[in-house]
């Protein structure tokens, strides 16, 4: 993300940056970041100018558990800027370039640039001893959004790895998602559903096991493309016209492309954000 400066996790092992983000926290980070951004735009009036920029801060405290053998829950403190107006979408590690829609940008699609922090390190888990690491890396690709009316919006995208690790492509990923905000006074109230898809080539370089990899307690897995369901629910309070407090509880179930791998022990990744954000302009 654009500003960090503090992290923490449930190991005891000393923690640098990459490790710290080495085990698929992306969904929670990015979640976190969206929270900090979509309420730049609801804290103001629709009506006060949409080429307008506007900035927000805060931070927020990430509770992941991943479901790959030997790695815990971790803790991470995530600080957070988000940017908005009409054409750009900046949060946390993700950029929307809202290039095409309607004045309003009730509807828009655009370029996404997102950096992902999917993967590990074999030193996050004796499991992974022999094992190449599983690095993250920029991703690219379209993302849109369209208000169906009623309070529901839905937002979709599909980005693919921009470069290959040790010549191994990181594949593409695909999501699409239906929410509906609920206001009631100084609370709003988000649930949302959605699918993400992940290519062959994804879920065979994050969850799969190379041939040179492969043991009698790990063997050799070649992953296939897949749809994972998710579902999330996000809580937010306005403690005053320019500060916020928010929960934002999220589970993705994995597919059986995924839980059948050799290097998973669950069947999908709860994660938990609470944060607080403050509206600067």
């Amino acid at each position: 993300m654009p500003i960090f400066s503090l992290a923490s996790q449930s190991s005891t092992r000393a923690a640098s940056f990459r490790n710290l983000l080495s085990v698929r926290p992306l969904l929670g980070l990015v979640a976190a970041s969206m929270v900090l951004a979509s309420g730049v735009c609801r804290a103001q009036d629709p009506s006060s100018g949409g080429d307008r920029t506007r900035y927000s801060i805060g931070a927020a405290v990430l509770l992941d558990k991943d479901g790959y053998r030997g790695v815990g829950t971790e803790t991470l403190v995530v600080p957070g800027l988000a940017i908005q107006n009409k054409w750009v979408n900046l949060y946390g590690p993700q950029l929307d370039l809202r290039l095409v829609g309607d004045d309003k940008r009730s509807w828009w699609i655009g370029p996404r640039i997102e950096y992902r922090f999917d993967g590990y390190e074999k030193s996050d888990s004796v499991f992974f001893s022999g094992m190449a690491d599983r690095k993250g890396g920029l991703f690219y690709g379209l993302a849109g959004s369209v208000e169906l009316g009623n309070d529901f919006e839905l937002e979709a995208d599909y980005v693919t790895a921009s470069s290959k690790d040790a010549g191994f492509s990181r594949g593409a990923v695909a999501s699409v998602a239906l929410s509906r905000s609920y206001q009631r006074g100084a609370w709003t109230i988000v649930p949302r559903i959605g699918l993400e898809f992940q290519s062959s080539r994804y879920v065979d370089y994050y969850y799969g096991v190379r041939p040179g990899e492969a043991t009698v307690a790990r063997p050799a897995y070649a992953g296939k493309s897949t749809w994972s369901p998710e579902l999330g629910l996000l809580v937010r309070y306005r403690a005053t016209p320019r500060q916020f407090v928010f929960a934002n509880v999220n589970y993705e179930r994995y597919a059986d492309q995924i839980r059948k791998s050799p290097l998973m022990k669950s069947s999908g990744i709860p994660q938990v954000v609470l944060g607080y954000q403050y509206v600067l302009n």
